[in-house]
């Protein structure tokens, strides 16, 4: 361990020299000592790939002020040239450019809090011990820390929608409902990113793991847990649904990724297929009868929780008011709408379901 940070300390100097001089003036050569130093074999080679301004797509990479380890925009053409190439890195190296901007962007503490979101206890230290590019709009570097009670802990870095799902990650405990827990943070330099635990359990609507045998074993808990978040997220008008139902280990089902938010108009579109209507399909693709007895079952059961919800939303609406109005810079950023309009159409939704 060590010898590790030791590593690190070496490369955070020679970055810290490599930015001392002018970006008009920074070589070849410069960039090259840099790669060596993390370890990446042929840096020549490396340097010379055939995506447009590499080197200075690899300065915003080794920048220590930003929190950026995919130094392009997700919708670029390139994109995937560019993630690749860094996957090309070693791990070692990938894990220092990530350390290196921990104190700079106020990741450090951003971290920890999350981190003691998580355990229930107050960390003081950590460890980055990988860090992967994944291919997810929403999140798109999953990085590993080992804390000071040698656990490991996967987390998403994520720059997209960031304010939604920040605001509605308070909702659900008000109201009785599990939630991943999420820390917002804007770093110094303005940048704006969200940190959250990798979910553990299956999405119920994506994972292959999700198989007839699974369905009819699980489907109660599954589908009463769904009814009780979409009553939610209807009050709330979240527009991302399918592919976001988590059922956790701990038998509870969570929602993911709940970037969009307030869409309360009825013209509004969402990207959702009710759960009810799901499984049964996926249970019994060629059995009619099987499947229709299924859908019932499920509807019942899904509507009696979905009102059970709302009840308990209208009976804590004076707590859910209250973490709104705490919000509402944040709402009024995030929707572009004057606040007062966006709490006044949320009370009528969740008093009108009752």
């Amino acid at each position: 361990m060590q010898s590790v940070q030791a590593d690190l300390v070496k490369y955070e100097r020679a970055v810290s020299r490599y930015f001392q001089i002018p970006a008009s003036e920074r070589k070849t050569r410069d960039r090259e000592k840099i790669l060596q130093l993390l370890g990446v074999e042929n840096p020549q080679e490396f340097l010379t790939m055939h995506i447009p301004l590499w080197e200075l797509k690899i300065d915003e990479l080794l920048d220590p002020t930003t929190t950026d380890m995919l130094p392009i925009s997700i919708s670029h053409s390139y994109v995937n040239w560019v993630r690749g190439a860094i996957r090309l890195m070693p791990v070692t190296a990938r894990v220092k450019i990530f350390s290196s901007k921990l104190k700079a962007t106020g990741l450090l503490k951003a971290i920890l809090s999350l981190l003691a979101k998580m355990t229930g206890d107050g960390q003081k230290e950590f460890v980055v011990t990988d860090v992967q590019l994944v291919e997810k709009v929403h999140k798109d570097t999953l990085f590993t820390v080992s804390d000071g009670e040698r656990r490991e802990h996967r987390v998403y870095l994520s720059r997209f929608g960031c304010l939604g799902e920040y605001i509605h990650s308070g909702l659900p405990g008000l109201v009785g409902l599990p939630a991943l827990p999420v820390v917002y943070h804007v770093t110094p330099q303005g940048e704006e990113v969200l940190l959250k635990p990798k979910e553990e359990g299956l999405n119920i609507y994506l994972d292959e793991a999700v198989r007839p045998s699974r369905v009819l074993r699980d489907w109660g808990w599954w589908v009463e847990g769904a009814a009780r978040q979409d009553a939610l997220g209807d009050c709330i008008g979240t527009a991302l649904r399918y592919g976001h139902y988590v059922a956790t280990p701990d038998k509870k089902i969570v929602m993911i990724d709940n970037i969009e938010l307030f869409h309360l108009d009825e013209t509004d579109v969402r990207i959702f297929e009710p759960i009810y209507d799901f499984l049964p399909k996926k249970t019994h693709p060629d059995d009619a009868r099987k499947r229709d007895s299924l859908r019932t079952a499920m509807r019942r059961e899904y509507e009696e929780a979905y009102r059970d919800q709302i009840r308990v939303i209208a009976h804590q609406w004076g707590e859910v008011e209250r973490y709104l109005l705490e919000m509402r810079r944040h709402a009024r950023a995030y929707s572009g709408e004057p606040f007062e309009g966006v709490l006044s159409r949320i009370k009528a939704r969740v008093f009108a379901k009752r």
